[in-house]
């Protein structure tokens, strides 16, 4: 292969540029589509996969490279997540962010400190820690707040200006009278 034509062929054949045209979940393949050519059931290339696994597949239209070891696609594999048109850029900000295809968002901004995850209507939280979590720091609650077990606290708690401890209650009687409202 002394031919300089052949071997800039052989080296264009290694890597191609192109899009996801589907997506099979189960296999943890996908097809993909580099001009007119569509290639067969290939591995996508997954940040960690050993002990530490990570999970996203590509999306069908998302941008990407096959790299095809010796030109040949049958033994190819597809590094996917190029921003393009179609599917752009989340954020254009000093930031690390991840959106989901329903709208929801986590990121860090190591500038202003601030983690965030912002989730779409309906959307639910379920963070399971069997040795506990500990928060530290002041926590707003905007909504209610359901406790099925016992709640222990080291310092006062205030309801509607009333402390817990301290208050009192009038109209006190013996026998089966009720006393009146905390005050």
């Amino acid at each position: 292969m002394s031919d300089p034509a052949d071997i800039q062929r052989l080296i264009g054949d290694m890597m191609r540029l192109g899009t996801i045209e589907s997506v099979d979940r189960a296999k943890q393949t996908c097809r993909f589509r580099t001009g007119d050519i569509v290639t067969g059931d290939l591995p996508w290339l997954a940040a960690r996969s050993g002990a530490t696994k990570s999970w996203s597949p590509p999306s069908v239209g998302e941008q990407g490279v096959l790299f095809c070891p010796e030109g040949d696609t049958r033994g190819g594999f597809v590094l996917p997540g190029l921003f393009s048109n179609a599917h752009p850029a989340p954020s254009s900000d000093d930031v690390e962010l991840v959106e989901y295809a329903d709208g929801a968002r986590i990121g860090y901004d190591a500038t202003a400190h601030a983690l965030t995850a912002i989730l779409p209507d309906g959307a639910t939280v379920r963070l399971e820690a069997p040795g506990g979590i500990a928060f530290k720091g002041d926590l707003d609650i905007d909504g209610a707040l359901r406790v099925t077990k016992t709640i222990d606290a080291e310092e006062e708690i205030t309801g509607k200006g009333i402390k817990l401890s301290a208050h009192k209650h009038g109209l006190v009687k013996t026998g089966t009278d009720k006393s009146g409202a905390p005050e």
